[in-house]
């Protein structure tokens, strides 16, 4: 796969990858983008550098993908809804029915249940996902294309097929190559509202009576940014939102009106548009955007729908988006007044910065992630000479490889396939005056980093595919949570870059080296959210406080603030120990004593590669004292039990990293794995500190 704008498609069965492609294909995707597709288990054969974008099914496809993701490979996390074409057997079952949600996954069971309610399907669900006993009650299962999942006693089954890619992901996937979605080459929301329209060609006449599904299907018209019209064969006017009406002249409360009631230059140029086509048609001096389409019953024309929009709307959409794009980064919020702190070390170092922000040198700031960086980074900014001008933020991690260079320094007109007609302006030239904020700088590319160098040493930038250098005045402040001298001994990153941005360094302390701020940083965010929520005032038990200023914080000051928002929804006025989160997820249970560094280092990429609670429970399972040892199908079914879903490969790539860290031994033949004392010692120190 070599295509600039390629895509991957990873799901966990192979039925969703084809309806997943399937629909790409019906809204008209492989126009702009190259197309692929795998599952899971076909990942350990791919190499996901040469896409450039990876569309990920859902939040726990994602789970599974992610140990095979490369760093600086973009993804997106696909949003979902029902098929809405295959619900009509569900209008039969009653009221109130107990009936299963049967699907492979536990975020999709839940997800499936939530649209389903949200659409006014009022029944009773039960998620059903794991290999739990069944309950006899229930005899009626409802499965968004997993079948083969049902409990053996069902007698009926109702397939409403593969849960269908939601339009704001269609969006961000436009978004994220720089094409927009609102132009009349996309035209992205008509052929989405086309594919909605194909789905419901199956729909029987008995639906489209049906009181449930036409408050559905009339919310969602009416609030459509689009006008809409229906008329049937007879002429008349069966649906018009407000905004068709608005248009139109026409009242928006009628019961069989005839179509004649539109003016005539609309009504011939809705005759003249053929069926299926798309066009920009010019009314009585406007310009509008009208596609046709016909909607039939079994074999039968039932009506015609006309989508239509002024193209102005459109203009203005793209350029109200792409503004906000650039105000999101082109001013600094924060000061340093807003870096709460008791810590003295923290107190002399916002003193430094406050020195440092004087000068036009460049600031290189490191710290772990959640320390503050972009915080202190425009608070120096806000600080500076130059705080009237804009602050560009941008991020290396979070920009692929391939739009980085054009991104950074714009491009001229027709400089690539797909460039704009009047070319680009680039960051740095956003930048001019004021501040830019280069962050995770560790990640650069070699190709960036060249040209950040020379544009470190001669102050002038030269635009893709420009033949003119541009002089530039601006300030340049990095960051990193990388080791950057470690990164110049592996030949990853240019020492001389290193010691062009070297040249006025800061230093974010951890959170677990600044303890006294935990108690001051609780109560400012405490405060926050009581007033977001309109709720009583959140008090932290002393057992609480103790268990957060003996907590390590890998996540750091943005960590703590996540876990302030968590139980400012779930506690009442006290927040105990066993409310915090931390005791579930983030913990590290080994404390930063010299004989305990290798099981925190072991902890701590286990969190990275996104399976540390997996981990856990394939030690637990092989701890416990009816186990000797243990093949892979027993592992496989302990932990498709507990809720968690692994293949025998991803098992096996699992059981690698535990060996490689002397926890578990891994023998031939039936005797299967065993537990090592290292690995009891895991269990040990994890249990002592859950006070187990």
């Amino acid at each position: 796969m070599s295509s600039l704008n390629s895509i991957l498609i990873v799901s966990y069965t192979r039925n969703t990858l084809t309806m997943l492609i399937e629909q790409l294909n019906e809204i008209g995707l492989p126009e702009f983008f190259e197309i692929d597709g795998r599952t899971v288990d076909d990942l350990d054969r791919l190499s996901m550098k040469d896409y450039s974008l990876v569309l990920v099914s859902s939040e726990i496809v994602y789970s599974m993908v992610k140990p095979y993701l490369p760093a600086k490979t973009p993804y997106l996390i696909c949003k979902r809804t029902v098929n809405y074409a295959n619900i009509r057997e569900l209008l039969d079952v009653p009221k109130g029915t107990k009936v299963y949600l049967v699907s492979d996954l536990k975020q999709s069971t839940e997800e499936s249940i939530r649209i389903l309610k949200d659409a006014g399907i009022d029944l009773d669900f039960y998620p059903y996902y794991t290999q739990e006993t069944p309950r006899e009650d229930i005899t009626i299962a409802i499965t968004p294309g997993e079948p083969q999942l049902v409990p053996k006693h069902i007698k009926r089954v109702i397939n409403i097929g593969s849960r269908l890619i939601d339009i704001s992901t269609l969006v961000e996937i436009f978004n994220h190559f720089g094409i927009s979605p609102f132009s009349p080459t996309t035209h992205l929301s008509a052929r989405f509202m086309q594919s909605l329209v194909d789905i419901t060609q199956e729909l029987s006449d008995e639906i489209f009576r049906s009181r449930l599904l036409q408050k559905s299907l009339d919310s969602i018209v009416q609030n459509m940014d689009e006008a809409v019209l229906v008329y049937n064969n007879q002429d008349e006017i069966q649906v018009c939102n407000k905004n068709a009406a608005d248009i139109l002249n026409l009242p928006t409360q009628f019961e069989k009106e005839s179509i004649h009631l539109i003016q005539e230059s609309f009504l011939t140029a809705m005759r003249n548009l053929q069926v299926g086509q798309e066009n920009f048609v010019e009314i009585d001096g406007t310009t509008f955007y009208m596609r046709k389409k016909r909607i039939t019953i079994g074999e039968q024309v039932h009506s015609t729908l006309i989508v239509f929009r002024k193209a102005e709307d459109y203009r203005k959409i793209e350029h109200d988006y792409r503004s906000k794009a650039k105000q999101r980064n082109l001013y600094a919020r924060y000061r340093f007044d807003d870096i709460r702190t008791v810590s003295l070390p923290v107190i002399e170092m916002i003193k430094i910065a406050g020195r440092l922000a004087k000068s036009n040198s460049t600031i290189l700031i490191l710290g772990e992630t959640g320390t503050g960086k972009e915080v202190l980074a425009q608070a120096i900014h806000h600080a500076s000479p130059r705080n009237h001008n804009p602050f560009i933020g941008v991020n290396f991690a979070a920009i692929s490889e391939s739009l980085m260079e054009s991104e950074l320094f714009g491009y001229e007109p027709g400089a690539f396939t797909g460039a704009r007609k009047n070319g680009h302006i680039g960051m740095f030239e956003q930048a001019h005056m004021g501040s830019i904020f280069l962050d995770e700088i560790g990640d650069a590319s070699p190709v960036i980093q060249n040209r950040l160098l020379r544009v470190l040493q001669e102050r002038q930038i030269m635009r893709v595919g420009g033949d003119k250098l541009i002089p530039l005045d601006v300030r340049v402040i990095a960051a990193t949570n990388k080791d950057l001298k470690k990164l110049i001994e592996e030949g990853t990153f240019r020492e001389d870059l290193y010691y062009r941005l070297n040249v006025l360094p800061l230093k974010m302390l951890p959170l677990r080296e600044r303890k006294q701020d935990i108690s001051l940083l609780i109560n400012i965010f405490s405060k926050e959210f009581e007033e977001k929520l309109g709720r009583e005032p959140l008090v932290f038990s002393k057992e609480a406080l103790k268990l957060c200023e003996s907590y390590h914080w890998p996540g750091n000051v943005r960590e703590l603030r996540n876990i302030v928002e968590y139980v400012a929804h779930i506690c009442n006025e006290t927040v105990y120990k066993e409310d915090l989160p931390i005791l579930d997820n983030e913990l590290s249970y080994f404390s930063h004593e010299p004989e305990n560094d290798h099981l925190y280092e072991i902890e701590e990429e286990f969190r990275e590669k996104g399976f540390f609670e997996e981990a856990l429970l394939i030690l637990e399972y092989l701890n416990s004292e009816e186990i000797e040892s243990a093949g892979r199908s027993a592992m496989i079914n302990h932990l498709l039990q507990k809720g968690y879903f692994l293949s025998d490969q991803q098992l096996r790539y699992r059981q690698k990293l535990l060996s490689n860290h002397d926890l578990i031994t891994i023998e031939k033949g039936r005797k299967g794995s065993q537990i090592t004392d290292k690995g009891k010692k895991f269990i040990y120190l994890y249990e002592k500190s859950m006070g187990l």
